[in-house]
């Protein structure tokens, strides 16, 4: 059975808007967002992750494409897709407490990437703070990830902080974390998606 779509959170263009679905992730996505994370992140997520996120009862949301295949480029045949069948374009965890939400996780699948949806993405979860009443949201981002930090600054978040050795790099080794916040009174400016997929690089 599939898992019902909610209600886009921010916008898209409307060849997209009408093929798009954002719905709760779930157990039975666990297995193509964890081979997702391999290929996306140098360390990724492990399915115990997001299990125990689901079991945590974080805000977890997945985003996906219903297929066209009179639009979709001929590469994504070896995409990642839902359980439904529908391309897997990303997904993001959310951990929440009482006055603030921390972004623990926001992944766009790499045939997917630089494409706006990583921030229609972070759009949605700052849509998702106000909606709770937060005052702020908070993420930790590694030092050397230069374009996250630079995509989190264009959405609003502010570097506040370090944490020294936070993540693990090498055997040997481990890298610092900066700290990030975004307060609910900002947020991105509403995301430009290419209207035409088959134009990404």
């Amino acid at each position: 059975m599939d898992t019902p779509a909610e209600p886009l959170p921010c916008p898209a263009p409307a060849p997209l808007a009408a093929r798009l679905c954002w719905r709760a992730l779930t157990a039975a996505d666990v297995p193509v967002v964890v081979e997702v994370e391999k290929t996306a992140h140098a360390h990724p997520w492990r399915a115990r992750h997001f299990e125990d996120s689901l079991a945590a009862g974080y805000w977890m949301r997945l985003l996906a494409l219903r297929p066209d295949a009179g639009a979709d480029p001929p590469h994504w045949v070896h995409s990642p897709t839902t359980p439904e069948g529908h391309w897997l374009l990303g997904y993001l965890v959310a951990m929440p407490g009482v006055d603030e939400g921390h972004l623990l996780d926001v992944t766009v699948a790499p045939t997917h990437q630089r494409q706006g949806w990583g921030r229609w993405l972070l759009h949605a979860l700052a849509h998702w703070g106000r909606a709770q009443r937060y005052a702020h949201l908070w993420l930790e981002v590694r030092r050397s990830n230069a374009p996250a930090r630079a995509l989190y600054q264009r959405c609003g978040w502010v570097e506040v902080g370090v944490r020294k050795n936070y993540y693990p790099d090498t055997a040997q080794r481990r890298e610092d974390a900066i700290v990030m916040r975004l307060d609910m009174g900002e947020h991105c400016a509403p995301t430009t998606v290419r209207s035409n997929p088959t134009a990404c690089p």
